[in-house]
């Protein structure tokens, strides 16, 4: 075989999916109690007219649905007050990529103390993005800026690498006053898990590993701090948000709706997509939204559910570890 048409059929492959026959099984124990927030976010992605456009551009294109199928499906959408499971049955069929057990965790808004200048408290740089630090690793980054590379000071490396990790977050000054900080772009190096690093040098069993318990290994081990955070390259910038949000912007560049977005592998996905989220613990479905992505999320059964911003939504994210099977919703 030639290497085209060996290259031609993995790409097939990538993307080949199985139609799941008993759809009406998978709807019927669908939860029902974010529908309408689910219908609030589709009408936005609709709106921003992006969802056809992905799904005819992406490589796996038509396997999730032709564009003037998704273009009808959108002009059904904005014209909903509310819509049950007999629509989702009436108009969208489902399709897996994969039948084995992926990952579902959670990501949120976490909130983080912030000065405008530096202190003997506050001496820790938050920074904007500049072209200098493409390829460079997150140690040479941090003993390398300049004044003009700093956005904001803040009180705690581990706090910072956490809101480097989330992609957004939220500024707190000591006059309580709060300010929006959101992506600015990385320094385009590899993303390294710390969590499966601590795994890796037996610090903590992996059975045990969340945000939590990283947080407390960290805290618990100042002098390893330095290292353990440069096992991670890929470095994270941040500017100030103008725009009044109450949550963040995802890949779509639409505000995130907690426990409706998800993040998702867009070398699988388009993004936009709604899917159903199996999770074998809870053994239900819930209808989801693919309106983010992220250097962590990878393969075909995995994603992130946004939880919201704050305290709360830290709780829920940073204990989430669920089986997880992904089933699109194609339009008839």
């Amino acid at each position: 075989m030639k290497k085209a048409n060996k290259l031609l059929l993995l790409v097939f492959l990538s993307y080949a999916s199985t139609s799941i026959s008993s759809d009406n099984v998978h709807f019927n124990k669908l939860k029902v109690e974010n529908l309408n927030s689910f219908l609030l976010g589709f009408k936005k992605i609709c709106a921003s007219k992006k969802l056809p456009k992905n799904i005819s551009t992406h490589p796996s294109f038509p396997n999730f649905g032709k564009k003037h199928s998704w273009e009808n499906i959108c002009e059904k959408i904005i014209n909903k007050k509310k819509i049950d499971k007999n629509f989702l049955k009436n108009n969208f069929h489902l399709k897996q990529l994969s039948k084995d057990n992926g990952k579902l965790t959670g990501y949120y808004e976490p909130e983080i103390s912030v000065s405008k200048v530096k202190t003997r408290e506050y001496n820790v740089p938050i920074l904007k993005f500049n072209k200098k630090f493409l390829k460079v690793k997150r140690e040479q980054i941090e003993k390398n800026y300049q004044n003009k590379d700093i956005l904001l000071w803040t009180n705690d490396i581990i706090d910072l690498f956490f809101l480097q990790i989330q992609g957004s977050g939220i500024g707190v000054f000591e006059n309580k006053e709060k300010v929006k900080i959101i992506y600015n772009g990385n320094n385009d190096k590899k993303y390294t898990s710390i969590g499966s690093f601590l795994i890796k040098e037996n610090f903590i069993e992996k059975k045990n590993v969340n945000l939590f318990t990283i947080k407390n290994f960290l805290r618990d081990n100042p002098d390893k701090i330095s290292y353990i955070l440069n096992q991670n390259e890929r470095y994270i910038f941040f500017k100030i948000a103008n725009e009044s949000l109450k949550n963040p912007l995802g890949a779509l560049g639409i505000e995130l709706i907690p426990f409706i977005s998800i993040a998702i592998d867009k070398k699988y996905y388009p993004l936009g997509m709604p899917f159903l989220l199996y999770e074998e613990e809870e053994n239900s479905y819930k209808i989801v939204l693919g309106m983010d992505t992220g250097s962590a999320i990878k393969g075909k059964n995995r994603a992130d559910l946004f939880t919201g911003s704050g305290e709360k939504a830290e709780n829920v994210a940073g204990m989430m570890k669920n089986k997880l099977i992904l089933y699109s919703l194609v339009p008839y």
